[in-house]
């Protein structure tokens, strides 16, 4: 095994002995950055939305460094949404990051991530659910099922398009290159059972977009079953076309990286490494976690 990853040289990845003890039915987690033109409407709709499923919930915002207004509106609505909580990353680090970061301070039985956007049906979170509770380990929304749905403003029907065919393009290249069936990797709709979970993101090692990559690659080691489900998507926005080009130019060296690290074996193992240092301190992960939450204000989580 690389020791260098063993340290954490990777990214964000490598134990998940600090997550929190199961306290609710449900955990949510939206990353955000730069986001504060709606993230108060989507916020609070997804709120009231949690609220009708009448389970026991979290909502975890995860900051990514945004350097606009965005963590003064989450700070402001903290104090008004019950069961929002709000935690920042130390700057910007990247969806991975902040996805892993949610997780680790999350208390939910079950676990679901969406995009800060909402572009995914609230009814589609209700059906993730509903799939993880009737026993599905893994729940992911799939925009390329014959049964999905978009939901496209006139002037952005090129867009949507040109996004369609590149990512239809990039899940074949991942599913030939990592040998996985998922068709919708990239997908920013996906639920977990809580141990599932642990166990899938204990080796996660990506902090940027392609952390989905790893998640899947990680799945099939431990022979997980995935579940996909049709989705319904409205795009308002082409937001993000900016962010993907500029991601398009570390997309090959990353996959390459990430293929490395399956050869090397480094998703084949089900158990937690051992702390680095002999004299307690905490390993690299382990620190960034702190300063995570140091960052969010809140205090270390308990080991479960």
């Amino acid at each position: 095994m690389d020791k260098r990853r063993m340290k954490g040289q990777f990214g964000f990845g490598e134990s998940l002995k600090t997550m929190k003890p199961v306290t609710r039915d449900l955990s949510v987690i939206v990353g955000c950055y730069n986001e504060s033109a709606n993230l108060e409407t989507n916020i609070i709709e997804l709120a009231q939305f949690l609220d009708g499923l009448k389970r026991s919930y979290e909502l975890l915002v995860v900051d990514d460094g945004s350097l606009d207004n965005s963590v003064a509106i989450l700070r402001d609505l903290e104090q008004k949404v019950p069961g929002l909580v709000v935690l920042r990353n130390p700057k910007n680090m990247g969806k991975g990051f902040s996805i892993r970061n949610g997780i680790l301070n999350c208390s939910g039985k079950y676990i679901i991530f969406t995009d800060s956007d909402m572009a995914y049906a609230q009814t589609n979170v209700r059906t993730v659910l509903e799939r993880l509770e009737s026993g599905c380990p893994v729940v992911v929304g799939n925009r390329r099922l014959p049964d999905s749905v978009y939901t496209v403003n006139n002037r952005l029907v090129r867009y949507v398009y040109r996004r369609h065919f590149l990512g239809t393009a990039f899940n074949l290249v991942i599913r030939r290159l990592f040998g996985i069936t998922t068709h919708d990797t990239q997908s920013g709709l996906k639920g977990f059972q809580r141990q599932v979970a642990e166990r899938i993101f204990e080796r996660i090692y990506t902090d940027g977009f392609l952390f989905d990559v790893e998640v899947f690659v990680r799945a099939k080691r431990l022979g997980i079953p995935i579940e996909e489900i049709p989705v319904h998507l409205t795009y308002s926005s082409d937001a993000s076309t900016v962010r993907q080009l500029r991601s398009f130019f570390t997309i090959l060296p990353e996959l390459m990286r990430i293929k490395m690290l399956d050869l090397r074996g480094a998703y084949d193992s089900p158990t937690l490494p051992q702390a680095d240092h002999a004299d307690g301190t905490p390993a690299a992960h382990e620190q960034r976690s702190l300063e995570s939450n140091a960052a969010a204000g809140s205090k270390p989580p308990a080991n479960p």
